[in-house]
């Protein structure tokens, strides 16, 4: 087979070092004009919150590399131009994100480590007391400042990092939230010293105790000016990074080829933006996506989930599980902006967490209401969501998944029919184990496990979308029919279809052209699975 030759473009993955990336040419989406509008207002302290893998790090070392006067790594970006001083100041960073604090005897270990680094650069060995980190920063700053005779700049990088990690201790988190309160109080008290302070970090600052003498922080979180100083627009992904985007189409091209599959230049626009766009962060609803999952899809030519792969929200679908808030619940979910700048020391409510973590996002504001509407971002946070919550019930029952998934891909090829489908499912329902059923009884468990194993097979799925007189339980769209599923609990079959057809759901798909189908189906109490089900054309 003859090797195609296509061109390779220098990817930093996985790369927070701004000089780093200049140095070496790889693509870079100039976030400088943020920059230098913020360093020429007349405020000093500022901070930011964005979810995880979101170029935080990045844009505090531009921040570095822009104070430390590097001239020569900003050549032809925006703030090139701008800046006419290029003048050098001492920088005090301090990287909480790559410390352990799951243990109280490595608290100090990691902090000790951050501030013995910054000390060495200034000279400053063997504090009196190494435990004491307000007196170690104050004399660290002071020391920059008598040293060069330039006020200092304090950059921190995901701040709450220790109080996140301990979330599941509250005594551990009490003992760690001091600690911190410690360290960064002299970021007030030595103002005077102070050029520029800029803090990260993915939950709300002011509910968690930290800064609570640091009230003159600037708040860039929901500032429309900042909305895109974080992520990739989609006007950026046109035109500074339109070279990638034609790079993956050719790459796209060549892997799927073997299947008759061709890509445009727009398909790949479109692709991207279903799977990585629509995060906003402001009234203005600008949209970003997610730099982590693009300079990944770039870098091994394919879109895929690279950003749930990250992580996984088991502790958030417990609390989820306790106050019995489901998956389906969180597309459309409204609140008011308070509830979202919630306290996270104690996770007594997920949605903060939800929206602060990036699963959920913006999607619409009320003025009138003071009201905003959330919902999953994309594509790539929807699906592994979904699996997440489908593997916290799940966990024991392996290879469930694959049943379902297997089933209902043979559906998809029209290789078998729905009633066919649906035995599967009774039989797959029959297999879950007692205990997960026992706990949380009713229609709306047995709703959402199916709608999420669906989900995590690429169904083209939805739940609880609203008509006129109700809510679908499940919408599922095949090629060649729509099947609106309605599930009962200790009922019957015949009143979940029923329901469909008195509430007229068909309604709602009045304008395409495929059949639709009620299935109706009945979750016996005692037995735990289908005993009965119905299906009838309604369209």
């Amino acid at each position: 087979m003859a090797i195609i030759d296509i061109p390779e473009r220098n990817y930093a993955v996985g790369v927070q070092m701004f000089d780093h990336i200049r140095e070496s040419k790889a693509p870079y989406v100039d976030k400088t004009a943020y920059v230098y509008r913020m360093v020429k207002t007349n405020a000093v302290n500022f901070f930011l919150s964005r979810p995880r893998r979101f170029g935080k790090s990045l844009l505090v070392d531009t921040l570095r590399c822009y104070f430390e006067g590097r001239k020569e790594l900003f050549e032809g970006l925006a703030i090139y131009d701008q800046e006419k001083e290029w003048k050098k100041y001492p920088v005090i960073r301090l990287d909480l994100s790559n410390g352990k604090y799951y243990d109280e005897s490595l608290v100090h270990g990691t902090i000790n480590t951050i501030l013995k680094y910054q000390e060495e650069v200034f000279g400053i060995t063997n504090p009196e007391d190494p435990t004491n980190y307000d007196s170690r920063l104050t004399n660290l700053i002071r020391e920059a400042y008598k040293q060069t005779g330039e006020k200092v700049v304090v950059l921190i990088d995901e701040y709450d990092a220790p109080m996140l990690d301990s979330i599941n201790n509250p005594t551990l988190q009490d003992s760690i939230r001091n600690k911190i309160r410690n360290l960064f109080s002299p970021l007030k008290a030595q103002a005077q010293y102070l050029r520029f302070v800029f803090l990260t970090g993915i939950s709300k600052f002011s509910q968690l105790s930290v800064f609570s003498e640091l009230n003159n922080l600037q708040q860039l979180t929901f500032d429309p000016a900042y909305e895109a100083i974080c992520g990739i627009t989609h006007e950026e992904l046109l035109t500074q990074m339109k070279p990638d985007v034609e790079l993956l189409t050719e790459k796209m091209n060549v892997t799927y080829k073997r299947w008759n599959i061709r890509y445009t230049y727009d398909d790949v626009v479109a692709k991207l933006k279903h799977w990585y766009d629509g995060y906003h962060f402001s009234n203005h609803f600008t949209d970003v996506y997610c730099p982590w999952s693009l300079v990944n899809a770039f870098a091994l030519g394919d879109i895929m989930n690279f950003w749930f792969s990250t992580g996984t929200p088991t502790m958030l679908v417990d609390v989820m599980r306790q106050h019995h808030i489901v998956m389906p619940q969180l597309e459309g979910f409204k609140t008011g902006l308070e509830r979202l700048n919630a306290p996270t020391e104690r996770i007594t409510d997920p949605i903060p967490v939800l929206y602060q973590s990036g699963y959920l996002t913006l999607k619409d504001y009320d003025p009138f209401d003071n009201e905003w509407t959330l919902g999953f971002p994309n594509e790539e946070v929807y699906r592994g969501f979904a699996r997440s919550f489908y593997n916290y019930y799940m966990e024991q029952y392996v290879g469930s998944q694959d049943t379902v998934g297997n089933a209902f891909n043979r559906l998809r090829r029209k290789q078998i029919s729905m009633e066919q489908f649906v035995e599967v499912i009774r039989k797959w329902y029959a297999g879950i184990p007692y205990s997960i059923t026992d706990k949380i009884q009713g229609e709306q468990l047995y709703q959402v496990l199916l709608y999420a194993v669906l989900v995590a097979c690429n169904a083209d799925v939805h739940a609880e979308e609203q008509t006129s007189d109700g809510r679908m339980d499940i919408d599922l769209k095949l090629e060649d029919a729509i099947y609106i599923l309605e599930l009962k609990y200790g009922k019957t079959a015949d009143e979940a279809a029923n329901q469909v057809i008195a509430k007229d759901y068909a309604v709602r798909f009045a304008s395409d052209s495929r059949p639709v189908y009620a299935v109706g189906l009945n979750i016996s109490a005692d037995r735990r699975t289908i005993d009965n089900y119905e299906l009838v054309k309604v369209k």
